[in-house]
């Protein structure tokens, strides 16, 4: 218990107690987006060399690949000032008093969602979880049977063989399970990285945040 109430007031003290900071963070790797797929599409051409561009759309898409983490601690940060009613600011504090403000936790937890799963679209995800979950299963039973049981049955069948098709079962299963849950979500994913809809939720989070952090105040301002 002590060591949970330490890491949560650690937590607290490095990115709750920044929620206005952490949305400009936010708006910042929503400009990444914008940058990358408008490389890749076509539409943002930096200058210099073919490999030169290449390097630039690969530096663009190792910081959305730690936008994953990112991701997670922004949504966390979200759920927290909401949960502990936390101020995104010492500047909003100091105008509405020390509670929470609607409109930045909730687009902390939307962009901490979106950070996320970006990065699912260029990841093989369902394919992954289907073969650790066919491995975990054929594991799992390997465990579990008897070494008596095991012998006997290499008698008729290798155990191997039986072994290989669960987990390949198992494998397919899932993973198509899984494809189909994430297509919607990989659909969300697209149109938040859309260049225009990227530049605009950049444009909303630093808005959002530098208002809040140096001059106290929200675009909108629900219950103050």
């Amino acid at each position: 218990m002590m060591l949970q109430n330490a890491f949560l007031d650690a937590f607290v003290n490095l990115f709750a107690d920044s929620g206005a900071i952490m949305l400009v963070i936010c708006g910042l790797m929503a400009l990444v987006w914008f940058f990358y797929e408008g490389v890749r599409r076509g539409w943002v051409k930096p200058k210099g060399e073919e490999w030169e561009r290449d390097k630039v759309s690969r530096a663009l898409k190792i910081i959305i690949g730690i936008g994953i983490i990112l991701g997670v601690i922004t949504l966390l940060t979200g759920i927290v000032t909401m949960v502990m009613n936390i101020r995104p600011s010492l500047a909003y504090e100091s105008k509405h008093g020390s509670h929470f403000d609607w409109l930045t936790s909730i687009a902390l937890i939307v962009m901490g969602i979106a950070m996320f799963l970006k990065p699912l679209e260029d990841l093989p995800l369902a394919a992954l979880i289907g073969l650790a979950a066919g491995a975990a299963a054929a594991l799992l039973v390997a465990l579990i049977l008897p070494a008596d049981f095991i012998e006997a049955a290499n008698g008729y069948v290798n155990m191997k063989w039986i072994l290989f098709g669960l987990f390949a079962l198992v494998a397919t299963i899932v993973g198509v399970s899984i494809k189909f849950w994430l297509s919607s979500i990989e659909a969300i994913s697209k149109f938040i990285s859309w260049p225009p809809m990227a530049l605009i939720t950049a444009a909303f989070c630093l808005v959002q945040g530098f208002m809040v952090w140096i001059a106290g105040e929200p675009l909108i301002l629900f219950g103050g």
